[in-house]
């Protein structure tokens, strides 16, 4: 089905821990022609991340020239690699780069956003997964530094009710998300679908065959009692002022089993 896992991260006014320079990030996709039938098929490939300000510092010059995030680490090489069904079921794809050009920032929150957007040429029934890979999560209650796994699965198999292929649904949230302490709080993530098809979320996990969400797979990664109910609506409640945590679902198709889109959010709280 399609599907789109994000996590989020939960913050409290504590400092970055140097080396821990990733906040959480999306990966989605979609047709470039929404008409388009048969082989190859062109589609779109956007990736959405945040960074830790003070290690990857976007600036308005940079925006402004659609320059990419200054690098840390080895995220100037990291690439969009194939997970799942790979060869046979990936014809034509090749490992793209990660490294998004700067389109917002936050000195004070601490957070830089960038985006970059890639123009595929596939094959008709295409079926495979690919993820952007690492580790260094920002310092988190429940790891230090977590390994993180975005993934999304490109199925170009046409729909069976309208020979079209799939657009993948897509989530979006402001990050981060400020909670109180001791207050279970009502997260409501807007989520969209181009063909108009029934949507539901679920956590994301590491036992399908696919790694959805690295070191930071629900409910180990969050406060005990955190509950996500189909419609994307999340409870929570934070316990302590100092701590951050990872909250990672997936948004699915419920009438489609084409493909799997691996979102993850940022959320934090810095209330008492």
């Amino acid at each position: 089905m399609n599907e789109i896992c994000f996590a989020a991260i939960f913050f409290f006014l504590v400092p970055l821990v140097n080396g821990s320079h990733f906040l959480g990030g999306t990966i989605t996709w979609r047709p470039l022609i929404a008409s388009a039938t048969g082989s190859p098929v062109a589609i779109v490939i956007t990736q959405t991340y945040s960074w830790t300000y003070s290690l990857m510092q976007c600036t308005s010059a940079l925006i402004a020239s659609n320059g990419d995030i200054p690098a840390y680490s080895s995220v100037s090489s990291d690439t969009l690699v194939c997970i799942s069904n790979c060869s046979t079921g990936s014809a034509g794809y090749s490992p793209i780069g990660v490294l998004p050009q700067c389109t917002d920032f936050s000195s004070s929150v601490g957070t830089s956003i960038g985006q970059r957007m890639d123009t595929l040429s596939l094959t008709s029934g295409d079926d495979f997964s690919v993820a952007f890979q690492s580790n260094a999560w920002r310092s988190l209650t429940t790891s230090s530094r977590a390994a993180w796994s975005i993934s999304t699965n490109i199925n170009l198999q046409p729909r069976s009710d309208n020979g079209l292929y799939n657009n993948a649904p897509v989530a979006t949230v402001m990050s981060p998300i400020n909670i109180p302490v001791n207050q279970p709080t009502v997260i409501n993530v807007p989520i969209a679908d181009a063909d108009g098809d029934p949507l539901r979320c679920r956590w994301s996990t590491a036992s399908n065959g696919v790694n959805e969400c690295g070191d930071v797979c629900p409910p180990s990664s969050l406060p005990p009692g955190t509950v996500i109910y189909p419609n994307c609506t999340i409870i929570i409640t934070g316990p302590n002022v100092t701590d951050w945590f990872a909250v990672t679902l997936m948004v699915s198709k419920i009438s489609f089993s084409h493909y799997m889109t691996v979102l993850f959010l940022y959320i934090g709280r810095r209330f008492h």
